[in-house]
């Protein structure tokens, strides 16, 4: 790892550079320009893939991921932190002209250069990486928007290439990932694997690292369209419980393919411990963390009000890792430490002063890693696995590793901590409430993976506060939580008839942008097969720290 991060400087300065041309007599290699080469190494392409699609899925625009899943909340700006149309349409299109058309550039080069005998070794091993890449990249947009293209997409390279390609249903794309990461992984059991080299800037080319990562990538996959087979009463402050039946598995056979995994470490390794997160590392200026370049020059971001009762609620020793003690706090006017912005506030906060900022090491550290998947997420998804085949004693080991794994990856003495009440397992009565332990305590411990904890509030309907209140300046009143980006409309019309085909297919709503479903069931994603309450009753004033009059601003789109 210190290797690693000796190199990165250098892992940048090349991508800037590309590539250098040798010394030649040929007069037309010398007459060539340099800055603009017509070919590129693989290796080159895909360090370049590495550093955009880290920064793409971790700081997307105004960190609408982050506010998506009440991790995060905005002083100011507040219309973005109110489920505005602007910050809930996506440009697809984005990363299938960059990053997957990059990657499908490596996939070919590496496969012609294995079949002209070229560097085989090497080359099946930066294959079989790219893969990998190229399936985490096409699960993230998946979950983002449900059908999109993909068994059709990135033939503009080829004379006759589909350019308007239709979009696969989820099923359909969710089925081939796996298929992909089954052969991904029968690449690395290969004899002629080999270290790919340097400019892999996670894990410095180990085909036995990029091997835990595609197995573990797949333990996500599978369990997300595993089911939540329980039934969940949550408190609608102002109309009594509400009580959700359990979901299905969208996918029948994931259970058993996660057993295949599970059961076979020898051939199937994944992460098992914190030394094999997929994590990057970034050297400082000139390349600094992208969430400290955004703040650097705005400090809007804060912790929000949900994230800081729930640690409080549980004696959290992360809170000092995730958020600042409040200026009034430290100057002494106030006796309450951490104070967070309720997500979806009508206004601007008014003192500042009141709010706890973005911990250090969040948004304040230029060499801060960014996390892509980690060891700790891996022991939630053990200990929900286990826990729906009625293994308590297995569930209950993978719950308390992952927090353990969890606290240390932050830097933190846990304590007593596993014995916190809203933590200890055995305090808890049911298999539901077991659950939903599992899920809160996975959000908590991705607090920089807005998407992933979106994802998953969605399909459990944890943190259980998300759902039990609403915005109080929401743009859709009594509508709940997007269940779904929507798709930009530049792109869209460049790709209208299959747009609507797969619009109709999935029921999504013509209304609200399509982003929500009214009856809290249709238009959800493919693997969200329960419904998530819809909440009539707003955030009261004073939670999250906020005070102050208590009305909804509902102003039209474009005003």
């Amino acid at each position: 790892m210190k290797k690693l991060k000796k190199n990165i400087k250098l892992f940048f300065v090349t991508i800037i550079l590309l590539w250098s041309g040798s010394c030649t007599e040929h007069f037309e290699e010398l007459n060539s320009d340099p800055n603009n080469p017509v070919d590129i190494p693989s290796i080159h392409l895909f360090t370049q893939v590495i550093i955009r699609s880290v920064k793409n899925e971790l700081c997307p625009f105004f960190f609408q991921d982050k506010l998506l899943s009440q991790q995060w909340s905005l002083v100011c700006w507040k219309e973005d932190d109110n489920y505005f149309p602007r910050s809930l349409t996506y440009r697809l299109d984005n990363y299938y002209i960059t990053d997957l058309l990059d990657l499908e550039i490596v996939i070919r080069k590496t496969r012609e250069d294995i079949s002209n005998n070229k560097d085989i070794e090497r080359n099946t091993s930066l294959l079989a990486a790219a893969k990998i890449m190229r399936v985490w990249i096409f699960h993230l947009l998946t979950d983002m928007f449900g059908d999109i293209p993909y068994s059709e997409a990135l033939q503009g390279l080829d004379v006759n290439g589909i350019l308007t390609p239709k979009f696969d249903t989820q099923e359909s794309i969710y089925i081939d990932l796996i298929k992909e990461l089954d052969e991904v992984n029968a690449l690395f059991d290969l004899s002629h694997v080999a270290n790919f080299g340097e400019g892999d800037l996670f894990f410095d080319g180990d085909p036995a690292l990029w091997k835990k990562f595609g197995n573990s990538l797949k333990l996500r996959i599978l369990n997300r369209s595993a089911g939540t087979p329980w039934f969940f009463t949550y408190d609608m402050i102002g109309t009594g419980p509400f009580t959700t039946t359990a979901g299905d598995a969208a996918y029948p056979n994931a259970d058993a393919e996660m057993a295949a995994i599970l059961n076979d470490p020898a051939g199937f390794p994944v992460l098992t411990g914190n030394e094999d997160n997929v994590q990057l590392f970034y050297p400082g200026l000139p390349y600094r963390q992208p969430i400290y370049n955004i703040f650097y020059t705005r400090t809007g971001f804060v912790i929000s009000g949900t994230m800081v009762d729930w640690l409080e609620a549980r004696n959290d020793p992360r809170l000092p890792v995730f958020a600042q003690q409040t200026p009034d706090y430290v100057n002494g006017t106030s006796t309450d430490p951490y104070v967070g912005e309720q997500n979806g506030a009508p206004y601007c906060a008014a003192d500042a002063e009141k709010i706890s900022l973005l911990g250090l090491r969040i948004g304040y550290d230029e060499t801060a890693p960014l996390y892509i998947l980690t060891y700790d997420e891996i022991e939630f998804i053990k200990a929900e696995y286990f826990l729906r085949q009625g293994n308590d004693a297995l569930a209950k080991a993978a719950y308390e590793a992952g927090i353990t794994a969890s606290m240390e990856r932050w830097d933190t003495l846990m304590g007593d901590y596993l014995s916190e009440p809203e933590v200890a397992w055995d305090s808890a009565t049911y298999d539901g409430e077991k659950y939903q332990r599992i899920i809160e305590q996975k959000w908590a411990g991705c607090f920089t993976q807005g998407w992933q904890a979106w994802h998953e509030a969605r399909r459990t309907g944890f943190p259980a506060r998300i759902f039990e209140y609403e915005l109080e300046a929401t743009y859709f009143p009594d509508m709940g939580m997007p269940v779904r980006l929507c798709i930009n409309e530049g792109e869209v019309l460049l790709n209208w008839d299959n747009f609507l085909e797969a619009q109709k297919r999935q029921n999504i709503e013509e209304t609200n942008y399509g982003l929500f479903s009214t009856d809290g069931i249709k238009s959800q994603m493919w693997w969200h097969t329960r419904k998530n309450p819809v909440p009539t009753e707003i955030d009261p004033p004073g939670k999250g720290g906020r005070e102050g009059v208590v009305f909804r601003i509902v102003v039209p789109v474009g005003e």
